[in-house]
């Protein structure tokens, strides 16, 4: 007598990959559904910017000069990965950053903070101070069952100078600006049905009343508004849905075009 394995339960996160699984079947991320169904002008037009200001650059000229003298096939896929790699270089100073981010909410000090990054942290220390935030909770993976998404939120906390001193969200970026599709992902983690521990139970998360998103730069940290109210709220998950179906939709467009179409024989045309 055969028995076939339930499915385990619950909610897990793989950093090598950054993926997660929910009740044991894959399930997409919150950045990856934004960003599958957010349109991002202006990295078609930062790509080439990057290669175009590398070439221009009077420091890379003797590389420049040894890539145009070699192959070409070879010279291509170097200037094409320039901007990958710069991306890359950011993202692991962003992840870097949230790292230390995290010890400050945890225990309210920095420890071994790498000189490149003393900056940030610093910075955002001052501004934890400033507007004398109050952890509640802090990078733990949530999910949503009913609308099929998971993800992880950086930082649920509270402030007397923010929402009345009720349970706000704030996230954090270390990009070059910030961006209103922040709203979305806030959104997401505000309406996941729950999060779990370090034991992996799961809990239900904290009614927040209003959403910002803090840029954390070397100069500082700077905070902005993205939902003032749980309406706002609502009205940025609406936004997310729409994204993530224009996402989970992808292959259903991809296969509305097939062959083209053979003019139909029409009976009795070629016996005329």
């Amino acid at each position: 007598m055969s028995t076939t394995k339930a499915a385990p339960k619950g909610l897990t996160f793989t950093h090598n990959g950054h993926r997660y699984k929910l009740d044991g079947l894959p399930v997409t991320g919150v950045t990856t559904l934004i960003g599958g169904g957010v349109p991002k002008p202006a990295l078609v037009l930062w790509a080439p910017r990057v290669v175009a200001e590398w070439v221009t650059d009077s420091d890379n000229r003797p590389r420049l000069d040894e890539l145009l003298a070699g192959d070409p096939e070879a010279a291509i896929r170097e200037l094409k990965s320039l901007p990958t790699k710069l991306r890359d270089e950011a993202g692991v100073r962003g992840t870097a950053v949230h790292d230390h981010a995290e010890v400050l909410h945890n225990t309210g000090e920095a420890v071994d903070v790498p000189e490149e990054l003393t900056p940030y942290v610093e910075g955002y220390a001052e501004f934890l101070d400033k507007w004398q935030i109050t952890t509640l909770l802090t990078e733990r993976p949530c999910a949503n069952r009913k609308d099929w998404y998971a993800g992880k939120f950086d930082l649920f906390a509270t402030s007397p100078l923010l929402a009345g001193g009720k349970p706000i969200q704030i996230d954090l970026k270390t990009s070059k600006g910030v961006y209103g599709e922040t709203a979305l992902q806030t959104a997401a983690y505000a309406k996941a049905e729950f999060y779990i521990d370090e034991d992996g139970n799961e809990h239900p998360l904290p009614e927040i009343a209003a959403t910002f998103v803090a840029h954390v730069t070397p100069a500082g940290t700077a905070l902005y508004e993205l939902a003032r109210t749980p309406e706002e709220i609502e009205q940025h998950y609406q936004m997310f849905l729409a994204a993530a179906y224009t996402h989970k939709t992808a292959k259903l467009r991809d296969a509305i075009i097939t062959e083209p179409l053979s003019i139909p024989a029409i009976e009795g045309l070629e016996a005329a």
